[in-house]
């Protein structure tokens, strides 16, 4: 099992790694929003406070938006490309 702290929430989720964080907020609400789920839109930004490294890699489609969205935070992913192999915390991040 790993550990997903979602700040905004204060709010714990315990699940089986190597699942897509977007499909793991389908299964337990928080108040993360999705849109697309494409890495098109930026609805799901986060900023990765702990574990950016217990994260898949940036897909250049993820790249392309983050580079526009945020482009000084190296903390920052897309929720919707992300799947979770370790215990991490995330908050929304606006762009």
């Amino acid at each position: 099992m790993v550990s997903i702290h979602v700040e905004d929430d204060q709010k714990t989720l315990e699940v089986e790694p190597n699942q897509n964080l977007a499909e793991i907020c389908d299964e337990h609400p928080i108040s993360l929003l999705f849109g697309c789920r494409e890495a098109s839109c930026g609805t799901c930004l986060i900023e990765v406070v702990r574990g950016i490294e217990n994260l898949s890699p940036i897909t250049a489609d993820e790249q392309d938006l983050l580079d526009v969205l945020a482009p000084d935070n190296p903390h920052a992913r897309l929720a919707c490309q992300c799947v979770v192999m370790g215990d991490i915390s995330i908050s929304t991040l606006k762009g």
